[in-house]
């Protein structure tokens, strides 16, 4: 009796401790605890709210009652399984969305070395301001400037270099031919978003104790082996971790520029599950149908994230959880 009531005073004592502890924390940082209340909010009302309209997806809509319809189970799921755009689509995105992350990925670490390599600060930070420009750019600007840009007309800048440089007979119908969309768009998206993405990997390699590549100076190591030994490896794990939540979006191809860019001829190789979505689920009245394939979009970007940690913990002995 007498161990077990010491033992209670003890775990009461340990409890005691801890809140007292959380108390001090607490007071300690609730200037930081503040801070974060808009974003807490921002994030309750737009990202967790929405999701009771995930229900949608397995019942039948209706105006009178929006979220109290029939229930209908995976009808709407089955419909967008066995529709015969389903194949199209998905090849679509998963192909966009696939070309988008690598390249884009490639394209960043590139660039994130290439800047850091720079000495000039002046000439460094010119290039990174020039570079971030492109991201601020609304796509209905870019795709005025792909249309312009890559027009059938002879006097359209790249068909009219190509006739002058005879690569071409004949002017090209890029934004109307279908094998011309994808690395058309997966351009496009580099070129706007490569100096953004590459603010993450230039914070990455500052980072990196210079020590390390004064030792592989001393030791006679090039430029190119310096970033293949010691750059790329330390920044491995900011790769992995982007990378993973790139893949997580692997079905959202984007709305914007295929919607802007797409037209009949190019509509085979351009309509992805948003355009879709937006065609079928709110131009056609098909709300629960729509609700399904995003419902769809949003669980199988979780199971990808999941497995992608999986195998880089299990072949490269890192992750994000």
């Amino acid at each position: 009796m007498r161990l077990s009531s010491i033992s209670s005073v003890k775990q009461g004592m340990k409890a005691s401790y801890r809140k007292n502890a959380l108390i001090k924390k607490i007071k300690r940082q609730k200037v930081h605890l503040l801070l974060l209340i808009p974003f807490i909010t921002f994030i309750m009302i737009f990202k967790y709210v929405p999701m009771f309209g995930a229900l949608l997806a397995f019942r039948e809509f209706s105006f009178r009652t929006p979220f109290g319809g029939k229930w209908v189970g995976f009808t709407y799921f089955e419909s967008f399984f066995s529709s015969p755009d389903f194949t199209i689509v998905m090849r679509n995105t998963i192909v966009i969305s696939s070309l988008n992350l690598v390249f884009s990925t490639i394209a960043a670490i590139l660039f994130a070395i290439l800047i850091c390599e720079v000495r000039n600060l002046v000439f460094k930070k010119l290039v990174q301001t020039v570079s971030y420009l492109p991201h601020f750019i609304s796509w209905v600007v870019v795709a005025g400037m792909a249309m312009t840009i890559f027009s059938i007309d002879e006097l359209a800048p790249v068909n009219s270099v190509l006739l002058h440089m005879n690569i071409l007979d004949k002017p090209i119908n890029f934004l109307g031919e279908e094998q011309n969309f994808w690395p058309l768009v997966t351009g496009l998206n580099v070129w706007k978003n490569v100096g953004w993405n590459s603010i993450i990997y230039i914070a990455a390699i500052t980072s990196i104790d210079k020590q390390m590549y004064e030792s592989a100076m001393m030791d006679g190591a090039s430029k190119f082996k310096q970033i293949t030994s010691i750059t790329l490896p330390t920044i491995l794990p900011t790769i992995v971790l982007l990378f993973t939540f790139g893949l997580g979006y692997i079905l959202n191809a984007g709305l914007d520029q295929q919607l802007f860019l797409q037209n009949p001829m190019n509509i085979r190789h351009s309509e992805v599950l948003d355009t879709y979505v937006l065609k079928y689920g709110l131009q056609q009245a098909a709300y629960s149908y729509g609700a399904a394939v995003g419902l769809f979009k949003s669980v199988a970007g979780l199971v990808l994230i999941v497995l992608c940690n999986y195998f880089c913990r299990k072949f490269l002995k890192m992750g994000i959880f």
